[in-house]
């Protein structure tokens, strides 16, 4: 009874849904075909929408109908009392997506825009429907993963010795989901989720809270080092992967370049332009934290703005200021005693 055989066990979960995801989407392609370029909208509801809604909710309810079965072995195999009283009703989870609009009101929001692109910005037929093809197919996939995901986390609710779960990442996942890989969160919390992911949470107790991470799957550290040098420079950006390699804290790393919002540019002389970032300046946050305790050493006040990591492999001479550097910004953790020396 490990993590290591849940997190198989989730793995082989995830394979099942991913064989239905494509089911789906080669009814959805079916059915897109009949699509007719010169009566978008019409064609839409009266030839395409029926399918693809009956062929979305099928694979939505087969994605649900697994996920008792597959939390009671789960928690089995963590050492938790699986028994239960409950049973997840599959069918309850077809012919809804995921925010809670009718899945027939989900579907017909590419064909609608498809047709604004065509009538009002001048795009051309086959474009329009090379766009509604692939948002289609986008929410096929995701609303499968998603009922299957809601299912589970039902199937927690209902089986009380479960109080949360520990996000499991499945291959290839973005740096996004890595920095979340083994996280422990209470059974009745959303699962955090972007089109096409394939985390999964495998069931748990309290006592998991502290307890060591298993493989790749359930460790960010360990999943950066599976990867080889080029996949981390695509996952991580050449900056951030060079900053991790050094020794920097994968989260912070990650949450530097979160959103484009949160980039700052700055002339640093020199024609030197250098990105500084907003993210995690929070009074929360760990650089904060760095921050005012190295106005209280240096008694003057810092720069609220934090150099992303790609901006201090540029900046730094050799390796020494560069490691200074990584941890006056808050991307190397040291005790609070040795911030002086940054």
């Amino acid at each position: 009874m490990t993590l290591t055989q849940a997190e198989q066990l989730a793995a082989r979960r995830q394979q099942e849904l991913e064989s239905i995801a494509r089911t789906v989407q080669a009814e959805l392609l079916f059915w897109l075909a009949r699509l007719n370029r010169a009566d978008l909208v019409g064609s839409w509801f009266d030839q395409v929408l029926p399918g693809l809604y009956a062929a979305l909710a099928r694979g939505q309810v087969r994605a649900a109908a697994g996920a008792s079965s597959y939390v009671a072995e789960a928690a089995t195999q963590m050492g938790l009392d699986a028994a239960t009283a409950w049973e997840v009703a599959p069918s309850a989870f077809g012919g809804v997506a995921a925010d809670g609009r009718p899945l027939s009101s989900l579907l017909t929001t590419p064909v609608l825009r498809g047709r604004l692109a065509v009538e009002q910005r001048g795009q051309s037929a086959d474009w329009a429907l090379g766009q509604i093809r692939q948002s289609v197919l986008l929410m096929g996939s995701s609303e499968v993963a998603d009922a299957s995901r809601g299912a589970a986390q039902a199937a927690m609710a209902g089986t009380r010795h479960v109080t949360g779960y520990i996000r499991c990442i499945n291959a290839g996942a973005c740096r996004r989901c890595a920095v979340l890989a083994g996280r422990w969160y209470r059974w009745n919390a959303d699962f955090l989720r972007h089109p096409r992911c394939h985390c999964y949470g495998i069931p748990a107790g309290d006592e998991h809270r502290q307890r060591g991470r298993g493989s790749w799957r359930t460790s960010p550290d360990a999943y950066f080092s599976s990867l080889s040098r080029r996949d981390q420079d695509r996952l991580f950006g050449r900056g951030g992967a060079e900053a991790i390699r050094a020794g920097a804290d994968i989260p912070s790393v990650v949450n530097a370049r979160r959103t484009a919002a949160s980039l700052r540019r700055i002339d640093v002389g020199g024609g030197t332009i250098v990105t500084a970032t907003t993210e995690g300046t929070t009074r929360r946050g760990w650089y904060s934290h760095v921050r005012r305790q190295l106005e209280r050493i240096e008694g003057r006040k810092l720069s609220r703005l934090r150099l992303t990591p790609e901006a201090i492999f540029k900046l730094a001479a050799d390796r020494e200021e560069l490691v200074r550097l990584l941890g006056r910004h808050g991307y190397l953790v040291r005790s609070s005693a040795e911030i002086a020396r940054l």
